[in-house]
């Protein structure tokens, strides 16, 4: 979703509902749901659950996706990811693994594009700080929230340094070891979405 200038004047609790309609994420982003649709395509999906620390981390990656511009395709969430890495995830360790899925998926269909979200993030920030509450984030303007965040200053994303980029390999070595070991649930996630997705089909019938 990209924001116009009309929009900029908006609050994210204005803003949110609409963004979840126009990206089929369902009236509360999920957030109420026990399990979570992780698309990888159009055709091809997989559930992982919806656990407590997701749910707190995710209205403020949602506010993310209208601050920053980046959308809620794989594409767009490649990016994303790379941005709350490298302008920090604090506390919210489920944003930062999470992230981590993303921003390996970035190693293969978008380096680039990643990557200058990565050297974005290093100059801004985010809602992880914990500098004022979901509350409050989301009753501030588009405009307000930006500039608070650093991101009027950089609107686009940024030439990566030297530094960029190797803390980027980095972070994308780390990110290849993790993947790996995610390798070891994957028959369980499998399972797990087979059932969601019967029991979805179940109630439809």
């Amino acid at each position: 979703m990209q924001l116009g200038n009309v929009m900029n004047n908006k609050t994210p609790r204005e803003l949110l509902n609409q963004f979840y309609i126009d990206n089929h994420l369902g009236a509360d982003g999920g957030n109420a749901s026990s399990s979570v649709k992780i698309e990888m395509n159009r055709y091809f999906y997989f559930y992982i659950p919806n656990f407590d620390a997701r749910r707190k981390a995710v209205i403020k990656h949602d506010i993310h996706h209208l601050l920053t511009g980046y959308t809620t395709e794989l594409k767009g969430e490649s990016e994303i990811s790379a941005w709350e890495i490298a302008s920090g995830c604090k506390k919210y360790r489920a944003a930062f693994f999470i992230n981590l899925s993303g921003f390996m998926i970035s190693f293969w269909i978008n380096f680039r594009g990643a990557l200058k979200a990565f050297s974005r993030g290093r100059k801004t920030k985010n809602l992880y700080y914990d500098e004022f509450s979901t509350e409050e984030a989301l009753d501030m303007t588009i405009d307000e929230l930006r500039v608070l965040m650093r991101l009027d200053q950089y609107p686009k994303e940024v030439k990566p340094s030297f530094t960029d980029v190797l803390l980027f390999l980095a972070f994308t070595l780390f990110g290849g070891l993790y993947s790996l070991l995610l390798m070891v649930l994957l028959p369980f996630i499998i399972l797990y979405s087979i059932t969601i997705t019967l029991g979805q089909r179940k109630q439809k019938v």
